[in-house]
C-alpha cells in the first residue's frame, strides 16, 4: 500500500480484493467514530459493481452488530428511474438483505411508485433538505462520470441538491441524481475505483483534468482517491 499527501488524498491497494477489505474496514471506523461523536451518520452509497460489493460487505457487519448502527442513515448518490423491484436498483441489495432495524434506509421514488421522473426527484429533494452527508462513496465510469453525472451532460453550475437525468447514456436513461453541489457539500468523499478500465479515469483524476465530472469532486474536509494497482497503473 502508497499514500501519497496532496489535497487529494491518494491510497493504492494490491488488488481489488484488497481495496475492497480496507475501504470497508475503514468506512464502518468512521461510521462507528461519527456515531459516538454525534449520535448520527449519514452515508451516500454507490452503484456499480465495485460499489455493490462494498455495500454487501458493510451489510454483513451492518446486520450482525446491530446495536452499534444507531442512528446510522443510508442514502444513494444516483439511483435508476425504474419499478421499485427491479434488479437495477442500486439500493435493492439493502432492501432484501438488510435486517438492522437501527438503521433508517432513504430510497429514491420508483417508477411504479410515482408517475414521472420528476416526483422522484421532488420527493428525494425533500428528503435531503437540510442534510449534510458524513461520507459519500462514489465509483468512476471508464469516462470519468460520477454518481450519474456524465462528461458533456451535467451542469457544473448546478445549485439545487438533485437532479433528474433524462438521457443517460448507458441505459437506463432516466436517473436520480446528487449534484456535484450536493456530493461537495459532504463532509469526506471517497472516490473508489478498481481495474484497468478505469485507468484513463484515474489518470485523468490526478491530473486534475477538468474535462471529466470526477475531477470536480471535492469534499469539504477530506477528498479521497482509492484505487488498486490495475487502475492506477494503467496505461
Amino acid at each position: 500500500m502508497e499514500d501519497f499527501e496532496d489535497d487529494l488524498d491518494l491510497t493504492i491497494y494490491a488488488d481489488e480484493v484488497e481495496l475492497c477489505h480496507e475501504v470497508t474496514s475503514q468506512a464502518i471506523d468512521a461510521i462507528q467514530l461519527g456515531l459516538l461523536a454525534n449520535g448520527t451518520f449519514h452515508l451516500a452509497l454507490t452503484g456499480g459493481t465495485l460499489g455493490l460489493t462494498l455495500t454487501e460487505k458493510m451489510l454483513e457487519q451492518w446486520n450482525t452488530q446491530p446495536d452499534q448502527f444507531v442512528g446510522l442513515h443510508l442514502w444513494w448518490s444516483d439511483e435508476r428511474f425504474v419499478e421499485s423491484t427491479s434488479t437495477e436498483r442500486n439500493a435493492l441489495s439493502i432492501r432484501n438483505h438488510l435486517t438492522n432495524k437501527n438503521i433508517v434506509v432513504h430510497e429514491s421514488l420508483g417508477s411504479d411508485q410515482v408517475p414521472t421522473l420528476e416526483e422522484a426527484v421532488s420527493n428525494y429533494a425533500k428528503a435531503t433538505d437540510g442534510v449534510v452527508m458524513d461520507l459519500i462513496i462514489l465509483g468512476v465510469g471508464p469516462d470519468g462520470h460520477v454518481a450519474s453525472l456524465f462528461p458533456k451532460q451535467w451542469d457544473e453550475n448546478e445549485t439545487r441538491s438533485i437532479i433528474a437525468v433524462i438521457d443517460s447514456p448507458k441505459p437506463p436513461l432516466q436517473r436520480i441524481s446528487f449534484s456535484m453541489a450536493f456530493i461537495n457539500s459532504a463532509d469526506e468523499v471517497w472516490i473508489v475505483v478498481a481495474g484497468a478500465s478505469k485507468g484513463a479515469a484515474v489518470a485523468a483524476i490526478v491530473e486534475e483534468d477538468r474535462a471529466i465530472p470526477a475531477s470536480h469532486v471535492h469534499g469539504v474536509n477530506l477528498t479521497r482517491l482509492i484505487a488498486d494497482t490495475e487502475a492506477f497503473l494503467a496505461e
